[in-house]
């Protein structure tokens, strides 16, 4: 069953507003997530991706409707405010991985572990990133996980001190 757009951007409208006025409350303004922030969010998700606890997939939320969007806009503004998470956010489930195509599959070292999180809980860590990334610091000495540094680096420099 399809939806009216004018209905979606009128109840988007609404929320929005809703917001507004909360924020105009004692509540601060870092407490109120907006739609725009969650739909920016998603984008970065990547596709084919599940998270191990709920079944959920990445692509429900990418291929989603705007109305879904809202949902969790609400969602999240409400645990913020309140000061509580679901437990299933804060799920991650490991997966073992091979190491290697050839190693010994039959022996538990030759294989790492994967953490699968919660497809939410990802929207929302993009979403704290996008707003405090700039008063986020890292150490110099971390290669990892970081923008614009990769472990290759890392990696390169300890094996030609080496050869020195």
């Amino acid at each position: 069953m399809g939806y009216d757009d004018s209905q979606m951007r009128l109840a988007k409208q609404e929320i929005d507003d809703h917001l507004s006025n909360l924020s105009n409350s004692s509540l601060a303004s870092d407490c109120l997530i907006n739609s725009d922030e969650v739909c920016d969010a998603a984008k970065y998700l990547k596709c084919n991706k599940r998270d191990g606890f709920s079944g959920l997939s990445s692509d429900y939320v990418i291929n989603a409707c705007d109305e879904l969007f809202i949902h969790i806009t609400c969602l999240f503004s409400s645990l913020v405010v309140h000061g509580a998470v679901a437990d299933d956010m804060l799920v991650s489930t490991l997966v073992p991985t091979p190491k290697s195509k050839n190693g010994n599959c039959t022996v538990s070292s030759s294989y790492r572990a994967i953490a699968l999180s919660s497809v939410l809980g990802k929207i929302f860590g993009r979403i704290v990133m996008n707003r405090y990334s700039d008063m986020l610091v890292s150490s110099d000495l971390q290669f990892g996980f970081k923008q614009k540094h990769s472990t290759a680096t890392c990696t390169l420099v300890l094996k030609n001190r080496r050869i020195l």
